[in-house]
Parts: C-alpha cells; structure tokens; sequence
C-alpha cells in the first residue's frame, strides 16, 4: 500500500512539473557605466551608508530599473545602472529632476559624488540622446554588436 501511495504521489509530481521555459531575451536593455569621485568633505562610511540608501531609493520607485550597483575602483566610485530600455532611463531622468519623486535624493547625490564620464552601452535612441543633453554631463555612447540579457 506505502509503495502504491509513493508511486502514486512521485507521478503527480511530475506530471505537475512543468519544463523550464525558455529565457525571454531584453534586446532593448540599455547600460549606464558612471565614472564618479567621492567629494572631499564625505568620508569613506558616509559614501558607502548613502549608496545604499540611493540604492534602495532607486529600487522601490523605479520598477523598470534592472539593476544598479555602487562600486569602489582604487579612488573612483563606479555606478552601474541598468535599465529595462531607453524610456526606463528617461523615466529615471524625469524623477531625479526638479519635481521628481527622487529630486531631493538627487541632490544629495551630488553632494557625495562628482561626476566625470557616464559611458552608455546598448542601442540609444536619438530621443535618448537628445533627452540627456540638457544634464550637461559627459556621455559617451556605445552601440551594440552583439549581446544578450536575460529577464
């Protein structure tokens, strides 16, 4: 009776497990790589407790922001931001600007960092070009060749 109950157990299992589906690619994915300085009047512990906050802030308003990382390289301070596509970046944009939901965190930002490059990797739309000009801060932008990045 145990191993008729067993049998019959392990095959509802598997009849209800379903094969792994096949990864849905994000074409559209578009990185930003910030070249930053920590400003002389912040310490060390005052950079790392507020990356984390900005972190968090980033994450529980900005849903279509895949991903986003503050990184320490000898004296620079590398921010990786990766979005859904190009209107999730304007969508950041438009809430770290006057009236944005993220303005105030934006400028304490700018009170810890100075930025000197933000380098963008993925297929930037003119729109988006046009859409970063008025920040007034070096990009640099890199098309794709070739690339995949997965859900």
């Amino acid at each position: 009776m145990k191993k008729i109950i067993l049998t019959v157990v392990l095959a509802a299992l598997l009849f209800n497990c379903k094969a792994p589906e096949k990864n849905e690619y994000n074409k559209n994915e578009i990185i930003f790589v910030v070249e930053m300085e920590s400003n002389d009047s912040k310490s060390e512990s005052d950079i790392a407790e507020f990356s984390k906050y900005y972190t968090e802030a980033i994450d529980n308003n900005e849903p279509n922001s895949l991903g986003w990382g503050f990184f320490k390289s000898n004296d620079k301070i590398i921010l990786i931001e990766r979005y859904l596509n190009g209107a999730a970046m304007m969508e950041h944009g438009n809430n770290i600007s006057e009236g944005g939901v993220l303005e105030t965190h934006f400028g304490k930002f700018m009170e810890h960092f100075t930025i000197n490059k933000i380098d963008v990797y993925g297929t930037a739309s003119d729109e988006l070009k046009e859409y970063v000009k008025p920040f007034g801060l070096p990009f640099y932008f890199h098309p794709d060749l070739a690339k995949f990045s997965r859900n």
